[in-house]
């Protein structure tokens, strides 16, 4: 990753984790609520979308993917995503992932839930998310 990258990225990370702590309101139940959107400099037809996925208790959700890819930072509880390669990691609050474009996932949560900040870079109306199956 080159360096102005990296930076817009630790920016991007910091502004989330502000707006998290400021009380942002959510969907209630958990799910997907965008926090920010803003368009990349000199890339006209791309935008970087912030958001806050919440899951209040223990789920498993469908296989998906992401057309552009996805960054997230785990902020509360526990997080197994499998991957289409059958990989499953566990990762707890703190950790960060990183979602390969068009790579499907599965994301399952414990009992306790959880909460986890995501990024994703897309084309102006391009879709999010993907169902894989």
């Amino acid at each position: 990753m080159t360096r102005p990258l990296a930076t817009i990225w630790l920016g991007l990370v910091a502004i989330g984790l502000a707006v998290v702590a400021s009380g942002q309101p959510t969907m209630g139940g958990g799910g997907f609520s965008e926090l920010y959107r803003v368009e990349v400099a000199d890339e006209g037809d791309l935008e970087v979308v912030m958001g806050l996925i919440e899951r209040d208790g223990e789920s498993i959700g469908a296989r998906h993917y992401h057309p552009s890819g996805e960054f997230g930072f785990v902020l509360e509880g526990v997080v197994t995503i499998t991957t289409e390669r059958e990989q499953s990691v566990v990762l707890k609050a703190g950790a960060s992932f990183y979602q390969p474009p068009g790579e499907w996932h599965a994301v399952s949560t414990a009992s306790a839930g959880a909460k986890t900040v995501v990024f994703r870079i897309v084309k102006k109306g391009q879709r999010m998310i993907v169902a894989a199956d």
